[in-house]
């Protein structure tokens, strides 16, 4: 059956398509497997009439959303925008996919009416002062004690910032420099105990005059007079598309301008592929960037992640991560029960284990696992204590000890897409099963592929089991610094290998320097047919090791330099 908005459309109210939507959402519920057509047009969706619900998003803020799209309990539903312009308002979150099998959003854009982030234009700095000039019709913010106040009072939002990441963008090329680091602006002059820390930049703001910005201090940094200024605010209340706890999800030709937060989450699914999924500046709008953090980022998702020409430009993140989350043993409550927590904020409140699921107990010094372990029952004491029990007797227990869901974990493939001029990375992959990628191009800030793991910082996990990565072309990848693929872990004793088998053959690498490979703690690991031309018109950053690759702990290691071209 197939539902129009239009035939909705007494219901809109101003230029306020949101009720409409909702009743149409209602008459969808009564039929699954229907279609809702949204007719095309640009359409604006505000607060008033959302939907509201409580969410505990990975990597991003969790608490009370107001949901334009409320996809929650349905069997079937597509969602075919006829090539709509979506333009939302104020702090709404515009879809969310909860406990829903058999999803489809296709054919529409997604953009907000003001900007979740701060763009102005250089026009005065040195290592004490930088002076940003800024449109006052895109952008409103008024100074505060050790704070600046961002918002938009026609849509009813305002947001407190005392920390904001800044990323100076090239004016011409509109992409991130790789000659200066990224750092924080923090208006209290009090560190957080963080391993970032190091990042602050300790300032005062202030407005000279309407449209001015002039922040003060120690910058140990020099801007340049012309480029443009980009700040996002320590807030990810509202990621464009979140799909939780949902079964059978596709997602295809739909272009993201811009989301308050990351672009698409998933968490807890199964099966979710994007076809031809596009993160990129609207034409026109004069704007440096689409998604204020991550395109991209799945957290413990079974099945497949599939995605299939899909384009990630000008984030202020990686185009995709995916990950699971070590959870760090707090103490122990009987022979087979552990208290648990996480050591990350926005991880709070993730119900990542189930019964029957077989985990890890890892040692985080080494990052190998003293025993596997079978769930019995999970239950949250707090949205960080998580009383965790298992089927079989625990081992010894010590601090320092986390556990890892392995059977939370999904294939990855990803063909002919393309990522960058963002910071910092392209493809964070991490899961023990297969993945593929392939007949992509990368030209990122850092690197293009990373197969990470850690229990220390931000506690993702997933060692990388079954990887080949085939026929990909690396642009002036890690253009600011680094190779353009990485793959380690953070290992404080011991050389044992945390990654399984990587295969790395038939890549194309174009860089001033040779920046090709940086490989650590991998069992078995073959590099071979890869090529590489080295163009005098890119950044020299310098050379990676000996030929452009450095190896370390990999017992099984099969390296064949690249060939030039």
């Amino acid at each position: 059956m197939e539902f129009h908005l239009k035939d909705f459309a007494h219901l809109v109210d101003g230029d306020d398509w949101t009720l409409a939507l909702q009743e149409a959402l209602h008459q969808c519920r009564l039929q699954p497997g229907c279609t809702l057509h949204l007719d095309g047009g640009r359409k604006h969706l505000r607060q008033k009439y959302a939907a509201e619900g409580e969410y505990y998003i990975s990597n991003n803020d969790g608490g009370h959303k107001y949901i334009v799209f409320p996809i929650i309990g349905f069997d079937g539903l597509t969602i075919d925008g006829d090539g709509a312009d979506l333009i939302f308002h104020g702090t709404t979150n515009p879809f969310v996919i909860d406990k829903s099998n058999d999803i489809v959003l296709r054919n529409f854009s997604v953009d907000y009416e003001h900007p979740f982030y701060l763009q102005g234009k250089i026009v005065d700095a040195d290592e004490h002062h930088c002076e940003i000039e800024y449109d006052t019709n895109v952008y409103q913010m008024t100074p505060g004690e050790n704070c600046l106040t961002f918002g938009w009072e026609a849509d009813d939002w305002s947001y407190r910032v005392e920390k904001m990441l800044v990323t100076e963008f090239d004016a011409k090329k509109m992409k991130p420099i790789g000659d200066l680091p990224d750092y924080f602006v923090c208006f209290l002059d009090k560190p957080e105990g963080s391993f970032l820390d190091g990042m602050n930049r300790y300032l005062k703001a202030s407005l000279p005059a309407p449209g001015r910005l002039l922040l003060t201090g120690e910058f140990g940094l020099r801007h340049t007079v012309g480029n443009i200024f980009v700040c996002t605010w320590n807030w990810r209340y509202n990621p464009g598309i979140l799909a939780n706890q949902s079964r059978n999800i596709l997602i295809e030709d739909v272009t993201l301008y811009h989301t308050a937060a990351m672009g698409i989450v998933g968490q807890l699914c199964e099966n979710i592929t994007l076809v031809r999924v596009k993160a990129v500046v609207r034409p026109g709008s004069g704007r440096s960037l689409t998604i204020c953090a991550d395109a991209t980022h799945f957290l413990h998702c079974t099945g497949t992640i599939r995605m299939e020409s899909c384009t990630f430009l000008n984030m202020l993140d990686d185009a995709t991560n995916v990950h699971g989350a070590y959870a760090r043993y707090v103490r122990t409550i009987d022979d087979h029960t552990i208290l648990l927590d996480f050591n990350y904020w926005q991880q709070f409140g993730m119900e990542q284990f189930l019964p029957g699921d077989k985990v890890y107990i890892v040692d985080n010094r080494t990052m190998q696992p003293v025993a596997e372990m079978t769930v019995k029952s999970m239950d949250f004491f707090s949205s960080n204590a998580l009383r965790l029990e298992f089927e079989e007797p625990l081992p010894p227990m010590r601090e320092g000890y986390v556990v890892e869901n392995f059977t939370r974990m999904p294939e990855i493939y990803i063909n002919n897409c393309e990522c960058g001029d963002n910071r910092p990375r392209g493809f964070l992959l991490q899961t023990r099963k297969r993945t593929e990628v392939t007949n992509c191009t990368f030209h990122n800030m850092c690197c293009g592929i990373q197969l990470a793991g850690d229990a220390v910082n931000w506690f993702e996990s997933g060692p990388s089991g079954n990887v080949v990565i085939r026929n990909n072309r690396f642009v002036n990848a890690a253009y600011a610094r680094g190779a353009a693929i990485d793959i380690g872990v953070y290992v404080r004793e011991g050389n044992a290998p945390y990654h399984g088998s990587i295969l790395i053959e038939d890549n194309y690498f174009e860089q001033q320097d040779k920046r090709f490979l940086n490989a650590n703690y991998v069992e078995h690991l073959v590099f071979r047919n890869n090529t590489y031309h080295l163009n005098p018109d890119l950044p020299a950053r310098g050379r990676v090791g000996e030929d452009g690759i450095i190896i370390k702990e990999c017992p099984n290691a099969q390296v064949e330099p690249p060939k030039e071209v």
